[in-house]
């Protein structure tokens, strides 16, 4: 995929790609998105730590790399600069995604139990089947102990947003196929294909999608979360 850059500047280019779009509409009179940067911030840094995480222990266990033909050349605990900034422009516009659905669509709904049983049983299929792929295992192993536990303790509250977040997935998935598609085509990230299913949609890992879907499921829901205790508190 066409990057109008030099080779240095691809990753930190995509990342400002995935910005400059929510970033200009964020200050839509409707949506008012700027309104909710703390929520956002708050929601997004506890997740993002853990994503953070999880991207060195990867990178030194050998899961994924980074191609240094691709970067400015600063890394941090082991992890290229751009990628901190990934964890930060990838979750505002995911959110922003999220808020626009809310806000110009009130009345979407999908059909809970069928997604939420098709997500959770093949997460859980996959996991098992996969369970000595450690990408594999672990982003679907968690979906499935995620939703698990929410539809066990938290049920009511996920049904509130499940529709929104789920569909701003599957939009998020079109911007996703661009930015990961030149990550991985590049490749400015390369797999070890023996950690993971090894099929792919065009050079995208299959598990890439569901790694975002969660990361959204754990924002949203902490946003969520946000949102409500607010409007408790207005009462």
């Amino acid at each position: 995929m066409y990057v109008p850059v030099s080779n240095h500047y691809t990753y930190i280019f995509l990342d400002i790609v995935t910005i400059v779009g929510p970033l200009f509409l964020s200050f839509d009179k409707k949506v008012a998105y700027y309104k909710y940067l703390r929520k956002f911030a708050i929601s997004t840094f506890f997740t993002s730590l853990v994503y953070i995480i999880w991207d060195i222990i990867f990178t030194q266990q050998g899961v994924w790399k980074f191609n240094q033909d691709y970067l400015i050349g600063l890394n941090i605990v082991n992890l290229p600069i751009e990628e901190y900034g990934f964890f930060t422009v990838v979750p505002y516009a995911c959110i922003f995604i999220y808020m626009c659905l809310k806000i110009y669509f009130p009345k979407i709904a999908i059909p809970f139990n069928f997604t939420w049983s098709l997500i959770t049983l093949g997460s859980i299929l996959l996991g098992i089947i996969y369970f000595d792929k450690i990408y594999t295992f672990i982003t679907f192993g968690l979906i499935a102990l995620t939703l698990t536990l929410m539809r066990t303790f938290a049920s009511s509250f996920l049904k509130k947003y499940w529709s929104h977040f789920f569909i701003s997935w599957v939009i998020a998935i079109i911007p996703m196929a661009y930015v990961n598609g030149v990550l991985t085509s590049k490749p400015v990230l390369i797999y070890n294909d023996l950690q993971n299913m090894g099929f792919r949609i065009g050079t995208i890992p299959f598990e890439d999608f569901f790694y975002n879907f969660l990361y959204m499921l754990w924002s949203i829901s902490i946003f969520e979360l946000l949102l409500q205790k607010s409007q408790f508190d207005k009462k």
